[in-house]
């Protein structure tokens, strides 16, 4: 791996996602980071263009959730360095791999940068998705009553990773098939899933010092 690429990512591109919301701050970077090069291993790819993927994928964030794969895939093909290092043909692959990263994606990763970035963006902790979906709620639905914030929370993790459920992973993933019997036992039990998510709120509330004036991602 190039040190110099690595430098500059870690010193000027993981500092911009404190301006995400909390799931797609550095904790997840870093960890899809990981989970990309580990599940590159097994094919002949190019790693510093898999590390280049997993660490601009999420970058746009804070323009648009909505959108946000594509304003991150813009932003990795302007940058200077990235430029300055790969050809025109695998900025073009890293772009379409960002894109495609989406867990609600309609179509199959056009390449395998593609899946190995869709495959490692998958959470693979109940942990990790409990706080990542509850964090949102906190953040756009602060004044919820609380059953409804378990009901909202439980729905939406049911519809992705439940039986079913639309994300997946597009090549071996031990890691995500674990999550998926792991998450499936909550999923199962309700009373136990709105017992684990009252943990997770203290955890993010104590974390971030959240009050009724601050939304979930702003520390003090």
């Amino acid at each position: 791996m190039n040190q110099e690429l690595v430098d500059y990512i870690e010193k000027s591109i993981y500092p911009l996602y404190e301006r995400n919301d909390w799931s797609h701050q550095l904790w997840h970077i870093q960890n899809v980071t990981e989970r990309s090069l580990k599940l590159a291993k097994d094919y002949p790819v190019n790693k510093e263009m898999v590390y280049v993927i997993a660490s601009f994928h999420d970058l746009g964030c804070f323009v648009s959730r909505d959108n946000h794969e594509e304003i991150s895939a813009h932003l990795m093909e302007q940058d200077p360095l990235i430029q300055k290092y790969f050809k025109a043909e695998e900025i073009q692959t890293m772009s379409e791999a960002i894109v495609d990263h989406r867990g609600s994606l309609e179509y199959e990763p056009r390449s395998i940068y593609g899946k190995i970035i869709s495959s490692a963006d998958r959470l693979v902790t109940v942990e990790e998705i409990m706080r990542s979906t509850h964090s949102r709620t906190l953040e756009f639905f602060k004044e919820m009553p609380w059953e409804e914030m378990v009901q909202e929370s439980y729905k939406y993790i049911k519809k992705k990773y439940g039986a079913g459920g639309y994300a997946k992973s597009y090549i071996p993933n031990p890691d995500f098939e674990q999550f998926l019997k792991d998450i499936q036992v909550y999923l199962d039990d309700y009373e136990l899933f709105s017992k684990k998510l009252k943990e997770v709120d203290h955890f993010l509330r104590k974390e971030y010092h959240m009050d009724e004036q601050k939304s979930i991602y702003v520390r003090l």
